[in-house]
């Protein structure tokens, strides 16, 4: 993918994209089979832990397997829709591959360059954290389970797991589907995130477009070598104007197709992750401190933190900076163009008031305020679970 290749790079090596040019050659067979692979392992897993919550009366139990199933719940959602709505993503990721949204100076080349490099360091710093994290749970398993003969999550198996063989199988059965679901679930969300950062560039792009309309449209008239006539000038103003709004509808399309893709998804993580984080709070302090599983908890809880703030955090940037355009029509220097044009821009602010809002399933919308209600949400539902 010419769009995000870092987040789809990662995906392919876990099964949840299939490379473009794989799509009809022996090579997609065979990527489909390591797919339906994949699925299969997360799948298991996460069945032996909802049927384990059925054979479980000890709470602590009963607690990390809630937390393991709703989050690999969540890890496959993510991965069917990566293979269901393939069709579509490669769609609507294809939008700012057009002519209009493409650079056409110095200064929006330098605009892209800026978000190319947050998406890259974004990648660079969560992926860096999320197998920093894999590696020291994976580390504390091995130290606390293998001698022990435990497995680290509480399931139930078809076969006795309890002699060497069964055990080993078990073991790492769950290490490696954990491992997988944290890699896939970090890529799709980088994916995301990188959706919501090419719609801030493009969003800045056309910012920049705005504010600077009367130098580009002089310019253009300079290089076409015009005759500066009255209609000449209105052309000129019309065609640049038709351009923005064009442009303008392009990214307002490309956020209603993203959002219409991956809000389900984001509201399964966000419903899922208010529960998750009062049962994983309420289990921690039932822990001896700095335990392998005292540790375990707390990284995780960690990641679950982590990923569902930079959801919000992204999505806010997105109503931030469309928040803007408007205020770009209002600066530029509308009062040289002739009236015409001006009423055109006027009914373009009008629209553009309304700012681009990502919500997850139509009810909550990505903003700091929504994550700030999440945290207070688990709060009060770890305090009613407290008292209980």
């Amino acid at each position: 993918m010419k769009i995000l290749p870092y987040s789809f790079k990662i995906l392919e090596y876990f099964g949840g994209w299939k490379p473009l040019e794989w799509n009809t050659n022996r090579k997609g067979t065979l990527y489909n089979i390591y797919t339906l692979t994949i699925a299969l392992t997360l799948a298991t897993f996460c069945i032996s832990c909802l049927v384990d919550l059925f054979h479980t009366t000890n709470f602590e139990d009963i607690v990390q397997n809630m937390s393991m199933s709703l989050t690999f719940i969540i890890g496959c959602s993510k991965l069917i829709l990566l293979i269901v709505k393939r069709i579509e993503i490669i769609n609507v990721l294809q939008l700012f591959d057009l002519n209009i949204c493409r650079v056409r100076c110095a200064e929006e080349a330098n605009i892209l360059l800026k978000y190319d490099t947050k998406e890259k360091n974004l990648i660079k710093k969560y992926g860096g954290s999320v197998c920093i994290a894999v590696v020291v749970i994976n580390s504390a398993s091995v130290l606390n389970n293998i001698p022990t003969k435990t497995l680290p999550i509480s399931g139930w198996f078809p076969y006795r797991h309890t002699n060497s063989t069964g055990f080993w199988v078990a073991y790492f059965h769950q290490m490696i589907a954990l491992s997988i679901t944290s890699m896939i679930a970090f890529s799709f969300d980088t994916v995301v995130y990188g959706v919501f950062l090419r719609n801030c560039g493009q969003l800045k792009i056309l910012k920049n477009r705005l504010e600077n309309f009367v130098e580009i449209i002089n310019g253009e008239k300079l290089n076409n070598k015009t005759s500066g006539s009255v209609c000449t000038i209105r052309k000129s103003e019309r065609n640049f104007i038709r351009q923005c709004i064009h442009h303008h509808w392009i990214i307002l399309k490309f956020s209603q197709q993203s959002n219409d893709l991956f809000a389900p998804i984001i509201f399964i993580q966000y419903s899922f992750s208010s529960l998750i984080l009062c049962l994983i709070v309420q289990s921690s302090t039932k822990l001896v401190f700095m335990s392998p599983e005292f540790i375990f908890m707390v990284i995780y809880l960690g990641c679950m933190l982590l990923q569902i703030f930079l959801f919000c955090w992204y999505g806010n940037e997105v109503t931030l900076e469309s928040s803007g355009i408007h205020l770009a029509i209002y600066n530029m220097n509308w009062q040289v163009l002739i009236t015409r044009s001006q009423k055109d821009l006027l009914i373009m602010k009008t629209r553009a008031i309304l700012p681009i809002r990502f919500t997850t399933g139509y009810l909550i919308e990505l903003s700091l305020d929504s994550f700030t209600k999440l945290i207070k949400f688990s709060y009060s539902a770890y305090n009613l679970l407290h008292q209980k």
